[in-house]
């Protein structure tokens, strides 16, 4: 079964767009979908914060600054949506653009259906969705781009091509400019998604131009590591400007974890690990994911066995540096389970905090799941395309480098066979669908937020704001419940002092933000705060999830925050929120 080449190029995106639709389900509706990290707000104003320029890590530079300014544009929670579709279009567009690539155009087409269903749904995406990581995600999803136009930039210009190659001169025409353009083309998702994402897309291109014939190593990493290092700006500059600092109890608290009962690292190969527990989605991790292993097995061996040499072609490689890439992916995915291992981890923190990011070292498995999303497809187009029996044929010693013959299945069991897996990862992985079954739910922020943030900006007085609870997290009942980090910081266009320390368990790490940690042992003191804070330059007070208090709007001695505030006068109250000012 092949498509015409008008067809092809828009079968990936569509496939990825109908698993958008059945992942989000009831989330499309009108409304925020608010968890753990993914907080989107109405009207995000344009800060320091928003750049990195606020002493904690930019860890949100410059997603944060790309949907504040599509908010301008659209409806900041049409937005938020249409991000999240385009991560499942351009993940699988993208695996189909690799098998374009590689003359893989010819395998069947539910072969390659299959891979593009496997990398757009998986444990990765799934559990990294839940936590809220859309950034990374992003980067995820533009990796087998990345991947193709590396591929393209370092290919050997004075290899003879012939009529049935791929990469005609009418789609790459080896100008090196072009080539590069291509490539930066390709980046652009991990440039907005940030620093995470565009580590897993360096994990990615250095092993291609490592891979490179010897007349193009140096010139293919040349391109490479310049376009990633301008990539990198946005958020390389502010942490250069001052000092960012990481928690070493991070190492231990955000090491990779089992979420199935085949160990960690059996974890990680099926493409789960996350040190969270609450993100593993819903049916997932029982003994039924023995399947889910045994799928992700299959996927290996078919990129071991099937992706090694392109047909036809001796000692050629089909997708050099990706099986190397996924090897790294690993170990590095690895390094947190050990105890010499988070030695290490910690010892380069102090050495440099940048290397904080290897602490949540699941989030590096990427380049895995798009090389066993494209050895899923090729072993499905193995066990679905039958090889004939040819008679006479030469020694097996003078014969090229070809895949192994596959079964004879009749034209009907091979459609079967291929449907179904097509399906299998959906059916495997239920807690993705429909809202990742039930927590992606649409809510709207109360009007008391709204209208106590345009309070606090109205103000003349200068200063910053202090969030209590001294918490990241938040449970609001008006968002059904769900964990959400606290929106704040988006709200107001005044600097933002919070508690940015992650809470793993019964570990609380301490604030990333320098501000933070000043004020950090004050507020888990037991006494009165006023003449501190003012002299810390905060201004404003926000208690979110406070407890109902007298009316009297003057009276801040009504909720526990407000009897550590005296002479703090309520600038406004609802019984779901506080807003106390200090006086000059």
């Amino acid at each position: 079964m092949h498509l015409s080449a008008r067809v092809r190029p828009s079968l990936g995106a569509a496939t990825g767009l109908v698993l958008g639709l059945l992942a989000l389900g009831p989330g499309l509706r009108r409304g925020f979908l608010l968890s753990y990290d993914m907080v989107f707000v109405p009207r995000e104003p344009f800060t320091s914060a928003m750049f990195g320029l606020s002493g904690g890590p930019p860890r949100a530079v410059p997603s944060d600054f790309v949907v504040a300014v599509a908010s301008r544009l659209l409806p900041a929670d049409i937005v938020q949506k249409l991000v999240l579709l385009l991560i499942f279009v351009l993940a699988c567009s993208g695996v189909a653009a690799l098998f374009e690539q590689t003359q893989l155009d010819r395998e069947p087409v539910l072969a390659r259906l299959a891979a593009a269903v496997f990398y757009g749904w998986n444990p990765y995406v799934a559990e990294r969705l839940i936590i809220g990581q859309w950034a990374l995600l992003i980067g995820y999803a533009g990796l087998p781009w990345v991947l193709r136009a590396g591929l393209i930039l370092a290919r050997d210009q004075s290899r003879p091509r012939d009529e049935s190659d791929e990469c005609d001169k009418s789609k790459h025409s080896g100008h090196p400019d072009r080539d590069a353009g291509r490539l930066v083309l390709a980046l652009l998702p991990a440039i907005v998604g940030g620093f995470a994402a565009l580590a897993i897309s360096a994990l990615v291109l250095v092993p291609v131009a490592l891979a490179a014939s010897k007349t193009r190593r140096l010139r293919t990493a040349t391109v490479f590591l310049a376009v990633l290092a301008v990539g990198s700006l946005p958020w390389l500059v502010p942490s250069l400007l001052h000092a960012v600092y990481a928690d070493p109890g991070g190492v231990a608290a955000f090491a990779s974890r089992a979420d199935t009962p085949f160990g960690t690292v059996g974890s990680l190969v099926m493409l789960g690990g996350m040190w969270n527990a609450a993100t593993v989605p819903k049916a997932y991790g029982g003994p039924a994911s023995a399947i889910w292993l045994a799928v992700v097995l299959a996927a290996l061996a078919g990129y071991v066995l099937l992706a090694g040499v392109r047909p036809g072609r001796d000692n050629e490689r089909r997708w050099p540096g990706l099986a190397a890439a996924a090897l790294v992916s690993l170990l590095i995915a690895c390094i947190g389970i050990t105890a010499p291992g988070r030695a290490l981890l910690r010892a380069a923190i102090g050495f440099w905090p940048g290397f904080a990011i290897l602490r949540d070292a699941q989030q590096f498995i990427a380049p895995l799941a798009l090389a066993e999303a494209i050895g899923f497809g090729l072993a499905v187009s193995w066990c679905t395309r039958p090889t004939p029996f040819v008679k006479n044929q030469p020694p097996a010693n003078e014969r090229p480098r070809t895949p192994p013959p596959s079964p004879a299945l009749s034209d009907l069991g091979g459609r079967l066979l291929g449907v179904l897996a097509v399906i299998t990862p959906v059916l495997l992985l239920p807690g993705l669908a429909w809202g990742a079954a039930g927590r992606l739910r649409p809510a709207w922020y109360p009007a008391s937020y709204l209208a106590a943030a345009r309070a606090i900006d109205a103000s003349p007085a200068p200063g910053a704001v202090l969030l209590l609870p001294w918490v990241a997290d938040r449970t609001p009942g008006w968002n059904h419940g769900e964990t959400t980090l606290d929106p704040w910081p988006r709200l107001v266009s005044r600097p933002v002092i919070w508690n940015d320390g992650t809470q793993v368990g019964n570990l609380a790490l301490a604030p990333d933000d320098p501000a933070a940690r000043r004020l950090d042992r004050l507020i888990g003191s037991a006494g009165p705060m006023t003449a501190a804070l003012r002299a810390a330059g905060v201004r404003f007070v926000v208690v979110d999830g406070a407890p109902s208090g007298s009316p009297d709007p003057q009276d801040a001695r009504d909720t526990p925050a407000g009897a550590r505030l005296p002479g703090a006068v309520r600038l406004y109250y609802r019984p779901e929120l506080v807003v106390y000012q200090i006086p000059r």
